[in-house]
């Protein structure tokens, strides 16, 4: 069997049997009305918007962040917001610029089954296209929970095996955003159904990045973001899309995966649903990849519990699932975005220090010679069980022998942030205080946190931010 042939055997096609994938998002899209969200939701949706804004604010110091603030200062538009710029650009610039500086510091939020960030995409989006538009806070929070929706959707049903290779908020973020900007756009039926196959076309992120700490990461999401935009700002004006981009034969399931499951990414979708999937997302306590969170839950835990010293150490094993080892295992990282994707060196400085944030990443903090040791004495592992388990939870058993040969052992299956652990309302504002606490924006905190918690009552979303 040739390559083509097994790769075309090994997922499903469409048939001309009932809607499509994108062609049911865009009757659920179209069909829901402003105002028609519970209001737990819209909650849900200013509690993760108050969390994107202060990833998105803490970008804008970074290097990286300074970067990209510099492009899109050059970019025209006077349209939209770019966090830390001080002035508005074009709803794509924007899009592109704000989705980008969200993702820098590894603090937003994350869907444990999707395993996608959607905040970073749908957000930007979101807030670009409603800025332009004038539209409501109302609107806006709606257009968040839609687009959460549809990006989740899809990342659930492009199955484990895309992880691997794709980065799954850049290849399936540009669904979600195009659905925000679309629902905002109030495009026709038709119109969104386009909109959504042509996100599909844009979707594109690898992970090789990872390999040498590139970038790349962070554009991912700045171009998930502003290609929903473009997509949508596209069909509003009759550029038409495919219909089956998801299930096609060419399409992104049979092109990214080998165990795409598309009853996902429809599964209980109707209109006036009353549980949404923004209510399954996590918030990141820790400003690391979510695959790290776990075991530093359980490091802290541990330290607490045992009393030992980090002298008194002598090996540390975690085991966890896939991911964790695939993406996070690194004994040796050499710069902070490396750490940061290091499960060695999260434990190393949870068990040394008691704690896991922004200061931890610095240079000194990576030359500390005692979490030094403790890496070199780190190792982690696959459990088989854990990995059943996998993405539904995610889980860690952390055992540490001290030098005396007394072994300790703590495990959690619900790390601080999962929606059955979450964190309150205000553990989340003080999340946002210390995001900002080494910007322009220290401040304006509180009127940033008291704008964000009424958002819906504004008239014009322009005014969240003014």
């Amino acid at each position: 069997m040739s390559a083509h042939s097994d790769q075309e055997s090994r997922t499903s096609t469409h048939t001309a049997v009932g809607p499509s994938i994108t062609e049911q998002f865009a009757a659920f899209l179209t069909g829901t009305e402003s105002g028609a969200l519970p209001q737990k939701t819209l909650d849900d949706a200013k509690y993760f918007l108050l969390d994107w804004l202060g990833s998105a604010i803490a970008g804008t110091v970074t290097r990286p962040g300074k970067m990209i603030l510099a492009h899109a200062s050059e970019q025209m538009g006077r349209s939209s917001t770019v966090i830390g710029l001080g002035e508005r650009r074009g709803t794509q610039a924007a899009a592109f610029a704000n989705g980008a500086l969200s993702h820098i510091t590894e603090t937003d939020d994350v869907h444990r089954g999707a395993v996608i960030h959607p905040a970073t995409v749908v957000i930007p989006a979101a807030l670009a296209v409603a800025e332009r538009m004038g539209s409501s806070g109302r609107d806006l929070l709606t257009s968040i929970v839609l687009g959460y929706e549809v990006a989740i959707r899809v990342g659930e049903s492009v199955g484990n095996s895309h992880y691997y290779y794709w980065h799954n908020t850049s290849t399936c973020g540009p669904f979600g955003a195009a659905a925000a900007a679309g629902w905002l756009l109030r495009l026709s039926q038709q119109q969104m159904t386009w909109a959504l196959g042509n996100a599909g076309s844009l979707s594109c992120g690898l992970w090789q990045f990872n390999e040498d700490g590139a970038m790349a990461k962070h554009m991912h999401a700045g171009h998930a973001a502003s290609s929903g935009v473009l997509v949508a700002e596209l069909a509003a004006r009759d550029f038409t899309g495919t219909r089956y981009v998801l299930e096609g034969k060419r399409g992104l399931y049979a092109a990214t995966s080998r165990d795409a499951k598309p009853n996902l990414a429809t599964n209980g979708l109707a209109i006036g649903m009353e549980q949404y999937k923004i209510g399954e997302c996590v918030i990141k306590p820790y400003p690391s990849c979510r695959h790290t969170h776990a075991p530093v839950d359980v490091a802290l835990a541990l330290r607490q519990h045992s009393g030992l010293a980090p002298s008194q150490i002598a090996a540390v094993e975690i085991e966890s699932y896939p991911a964790t080892v695939d993406l996070t295992d690194n004994a040796n990282p050499t710069h902070e975005y490396a750490a940061k994707f290091s499960v060695q060196y999260c434990v190393a400085t949870a068990l040394a220090r008691g704690r896991l944030t922004l200061s931890d990443f610095g240079p000194e903090s990576l030359a500390d010679p005692e979490v030094r040791r403790l890496m070199a004495r780190t190792r982690v592992r696959v459990d088989p069980g854990i990995q059943a388990r996998y993405p539904g939870e995610w889980c860690c058993r952390l055992t540490v022998t001290s030098l005396s040969g007394e072994r300790f052992q703590e495990f959690t299956s619900t790390p601080r942030g999962d929606p059955e652990n979450p964190l309150s309302l205000e553990e989340l504002r003080d999340k946002f205080r210390s995001m900002v606490a080494e910007t322009g924006y220290r401040s304006r905190a509180e009127a940033l946190i008291e704008s964000v918690g009424s958002t819906e009552r504004l008239e014009d979303v322009r005014r969240l931010l003014a």
